[in-house]
């Protein structure tokens, strides 16, 4: 074989080689949650045409801030017949929440969406014929809301969920501990509306006393009042999609009567004088 024959032999196994290897990396990027306060976001392969049979989902939380969604590139898969207004080969959908805002296909970019508190989704899905050149879009997430949770050493005082009385953003996971010091905790929650589930396993408030084990809250059902010499802990959680109005708890740390000696450790009732 002629040294011309083996070059030629040599570039088209390079070539199929790195082709695979494009290849094999674009089906890893296919979804995911994204991090940060912006980025970009394409297809698998991109700008080289997109693999076939893909269904992908990329997460982009709002964590309470105004999410913007630009797609600077967009070729899909041009649709055909009967149900070409529907995108019935490949497409692109954006959820908010779980509110479907388009499906686009061909030529026909989403151009830029702004999303408020909601948490939102792009799809991507792709039949096992004709592919092209696929998406890129650029996102950025401005606003976001502040750090939450912490220890409550003040004698009184206010917890809420973030942004109350606005619906609470998604994708929260906030701890504050109410420290007893020596004390009695009083506590009451004076509104309280989360999404409801039949386990509380969407959004929830966790209420752990000492060493009890924790209850569990969501809906609209207040929970009871808090009385206890053990300090106490508010877990709250959201997920990523159905906001509600969220919480709002006073307490008060009450000093033990004549400096009295507290309970033991759990117990929600006083020591009985002697």
């Amino acid at each position: 074989m002629s040294n011309m024959m083996w070059m030629k032999v040599c570039v088209f196994l390079q070539l199929s080689c790195a082709a695979l290897a494009q290849l094999s990396r674009s089906q890893g990027d296919c979804g995911g949650t994204v991090t940060g306060v912006e980025g970009a976001i394409s297809s698998p392969g991109y700008p080289v045409s997109y693999p076939g049979n893909l269904d992908c989902t990329w997460t982009l939380p709002s964590r309470g801030g105004r999410l913007t969604l630009t797609f600077t590139d967009f070729q899909l898969e041009r649709p055909f017949g009967l149900l070409s207004s529907q995108c019935n080969y490949d497409y692109v959908e954006v959820l908010q929440g779980d509110v479907l805002v388009g499906r686009w296909c061909g030529e026909d970019s989403p151009g830029t969406l702004t999303f408020g508190s909601r948490t939102a989704r792009v799809r991507m899905v792709s039949d096992a014929h004709i592919s092209r050149r696929g998406f890129r879009l650029q996102w950025s997430l401005r606003g976001t809301a502040p750090p939450c949770g912490g220890v409550m050493n003040s004698p009184y005082g206010e917890i809420t969920s973030p942004s109350y009385p606005v619906d609470c953003p998604s994708s929260q996971d906030c701890t504050w501990t109410i420290a007893a010091q020596g004390g009695q905790i009083v506590a009451s929650f004076q509104d309280f509306v989360l999404e409801t589930g039949s386990s509380c396993q969407y959004d929830y408030v966790e209420i752990i006393i000492g060493d009890e084990t924790p209850r569990r809250h969501c809906g609209s059902d207040l929970p009871a009042d808090i009385a206890s010499y053990s300090d106490v802990t508010l877990h709250f959680v959201s997920d990523e999609n159905k906001e509600e109005r969220g919480f709002q708890l006073f307490y008060s740390i009450q000093p033990l009567p004549n400096g009295g000696a507290s309970a033991e450790s759990g117990s929600d009732q006083p020591s009985t004088p002697s």
